[in-house]
């Protein structure tokens, strides 16, 4: 107990100051624009002269050694950590000590932040493939973090001793002079996380999937969830079997396994109603997006708390501004899991407008097993069957967003979205 007590208040010392004047301090410090924090290893010890580097957000690896962590700066004996006279702007911090490693973003202004007690943990590992047509050889580094690595002949590469949390990986050509691509990546400690990107014909994104063999390093697995039955699916509704025919025009919409084009579509998992409560993610949708070992690559897997008759979540995105022409539309398809019910829905909806219109299905009955449905224009519900829906004819020449609703459970998890008939 002396021993946790003077650890407190040399903690307390060395930190007064940098608590909420914002006012930096620490040993010989009278400086602004810095960090503290106290550092802790395995058994919740001071972890001694631990290493930690700092490295703008965005910054990109020189060394291709493999060596993770450059060290900068060392905490003291009982490990505290001073980092003074940082120039404005978004850092990454990274500390690590045998095998351990913590790693967090961090925003400089003009002040001092005190960063509290810091806790090493065990290292995560990303592994995957950068393919493209020419299949040569590539470098995949994670930006603010000094590891680079090669990919092989065939695209594969594999990072290891990386600190859990949401990262951002990029890949330089061969020459190291140009990014081809970058990507968020949700990493947790001791397990894989699996990326898999290419840039090939389509049909490559399909055998992607299929060449992964990584074990499920889903936060999904240590959420509790309750599973329904689907024997209340309509069977004149839905079908998993009488998919449109790859003849048809179609696109790949989102198969979750590029965080560029998911940006891009700025995707939103939010409450419909003030009764509805999005349990995870609450910040951004990408970070919902998880390795599933089921799907042999990203799925999106959200968790909410929607019971009540009427109280929704969605998980959306807006299509258009203008509003696209989908009156050729065939179907749309997708995988689903979760433990409640979904409804699929086209709109044409913005906030100010007064005349947003929708039309969406019944509700679709979902499990813990992934199915694939099929929505045809006709499995739309018509305003005299639902007051909510004003009707496919409404909204097929002015499409603006796509939804799905979630109720009655507590997951929703969703994966290759597809569009058949109409593309855009």
């Amino acid at each position: 107990m002396k021993l946790v007590i003077s650890i407190f208040l040399a903690f307390s010392f060395f930190c007064l100051g940098c608590d909420g004047t914002k006012q930096a301090s620490g040993p010989g410090s009278e400086t602004t624009n810095g960090i503290c924090a106290q550092i802790f290893s395995e058994g919740n010890l001071p972890a001694k002269a631990a290493g930690a580097s700092l490295r703008k957000v965005d910054a990109i690896a020189q060394d291709s050694s493999g060596e993770l962590l450059l060290d900068d700066y060392f905490a003291d004996s009982l490990g505290f950590l001073e980092i003074s006279e940082i120039p404005q702007g978004e850092y990454r911090l990274t500390v690590a000590l045998q095998g351990k490693i913590y790693s967090q973003e961090i925003s400089i202004q003009a002040s001092s932040i005190d960063l509290g007690q810091i806790f090493l943990e065990n290292p995560g590992q990303i592994s995957g493939k950068y393919r493209t047509a020419e299949n040569s050889s590539h470098w995949v580094g994670i930006y603010g973090l000094n590891i680079l690595t090669k990919t092989d002949s065939s695209g594969n590469f594999s990072l290891n001793g990386i600190p859990a949390g949401t990262l951002h990986l990029y890949v330089l050509n061969g020459q190291r002079d140009s990014v081809l691509a970058d990507t968020a990546m949700r990493v947790f400690a001791s397990e894989n996380s699996l990326w898999i990107h290419s840039i090939a014909e389509d049909s490559w994104q399909d055998s992607a999937k299929a060449d992964s063999s990584v074990a499920d390093s889903s936060v999904a697995d240590s959420i509790s969830t309750d599973s329904l039955a689907t024997d209340s699916i309509p069977a004149d509704t839905i079908s998993t079997d009488s998919l449109a025919t790859d003849t048809a025009v179609w696109m790949l919409y989102e198969d979750f396994e590029d965080s560029l084009a998911f940006a891009e579509k700025a995707w939103y998992f939010s409450a419909d109603s003030s009764e509805a409560i999005i349990n995870y993610p609450t910040d951004y949708a990408w970070n919902g997006v998880v390795q599933n070992a089921e799907r042999s690559g990203n799925v999106f897997s959200g968790y909410y708390t929607a019971s009540l008759e009427g109280n929704y979540v969605i998980f959306g995105t807006q299509i258009s501004t203008a509003g696209i022409d989908m009156s050729a539309l065939d179907s749309i398809t997708f995988y689903a899991k979760g433990s409640g019910s979904v409804r699929l829905s086209l709109e044409r909806w913005e906030a100010a407008a007064t005349d947003n219109l929708k039309a969406w299905t019944e509700d679709i009955s979902l499990s813990s097993a992934w199915t694939q449905f099929s929505i045809s224009p006709e499995d739309f519900q018509k305003p005299e069957s639902d007051s909510l829906s004003t009707g496919w004819e409404s909204v097929k020449s002015t499409v603006t967003r796509i939804h799905f609703f979630a109720l009655d459970g507590s997951e929703i998890s969703l994966d290759d979205i597809r569009i058949y008939g109409v593309q855009f």
